[in-house]
């Protein structure tokens, strides 16, 4: 149960009943028919409803299904330079498989995709450290960071790529240093590995809310951190902890309102289809408390 605002002070707060309306309940299963998808998407209200002085709102009653698996279309590539006999190097991109990963599946899968391309792989996991091994005969190679790709001093040789749109997987295998280290067989690439790409969902919106807030990228529209708490195929849960948890919607005329799942880099979170669920809840806050 949220304690309205109201309660903290001794004055009655009479101007509650300024408000249209106290609560709305939001399902991506009636969103607007012109939504993107479930994480992008608009819901339309049966009337418009002008928000008075001193209205705040909560987002509370959170259900969000884990449904992302470890990779997906934002971060399935990896950018892999061979280093041989001749004069210039020579550049791939690795496209791993969009699913599911442990450890031992992710190293496999690697190895996989480095042998398809003509090479010979070595690709261990060690389970006790979080950690994969990476070597190759015959060659050296190094896996670029995207410092590297996003800048114009690596002479890349493979098939273009947009710079703008990397969907790097180097967050999966910690490759996050500002220059790549060249390996070996006698200096293999060991790295650990990062098996949940998503660690917070950001709720976000471009049309409730005074923009007060400041997010992980410098963005003004999130209303909502919701912590990753459960595993993959289980429900996220997320509701009010803090009588503070509230944003400012004073003189706001709401009838559409826009939501978008993302999560710390911009991204839009993956559901497939899946369908969630939350509460906005609009109280006042007493002008005298």
């Amino acid at each position: 149960h949220t304690r309205s605002l109201c309660d903290w002070s001794s004055d009655v707060c009479s101007s509650d009943l300024m408000l249209p309306v106290k609560k709305v309940y939001i399902d991506t299963k009636y969103k607007s028919k012109d939504s993107i998808s479930n994480s992008n998407f608009k819901y339309e209200l049966p009337q418009t409803m002008f928000m008075p002085e001193n209205t705040v709102f909560y987002v509370d009653d959170v259900a969000i299904p884990h449904s992302w698996t470890t990779v997906e279309s934002f971060n399935d590539k990896l950018y892999f330079r061979v280093i041989g006999q001749a004069v210039n190097p020579t550049d791939h991109i690795i496209s791993l498989d969009q699913q599911l990963y442990n450890g031992q599946t992710l190293a496999t899968e690697l190895a996989a995709k480095i042998n398809a391309l003509g090479y010979t792989s070595t690709v261990t996991y060690n389970a006790s450290k979080q950690q994969i091994s990476v070597s190759i005969t015959a060659y050296s190679f190094k896996f670029l960071t995207d410092d590297e790709l996003q800048s114009d001093t690596i002479a890349w040789q493979g098939t273009a790529y947009d710079k703008n749109n990397l969907q790097s997987a180097n967050d999966l295998i910690k490759n996050s240093y500002s220059t790549s280290t060249t390996h070996n067989n006698a200096a293999p690439f060991v790295t650990y590995i990062d098996l949940q790409p998503i660690r917070n969902i950001y709720i976000s919106s471009p049309n409730i809310g005074n923009f007060n807030t400041i997010g992980p990228r410098g963005q003004s529209s999130i209303i909502k951190k919701v912590p990753i708490t459960a595993n993959f195929n289980e429900m996220i849960f997320d509701q009010v902890m803090a009588t503070n948890d509230f944003l400012d919607c004073s003189r706001q005329t709401l009838r559409t309102l826009e939501f978008r799942l993302i999560d710390v880099n911009g991204n839009e979170v993956p559901l497939h289809g899946s369908n969630w669920s939350m509460s906005l809840i609009f109280d006042q806050m007493n002008k005298n408390s």
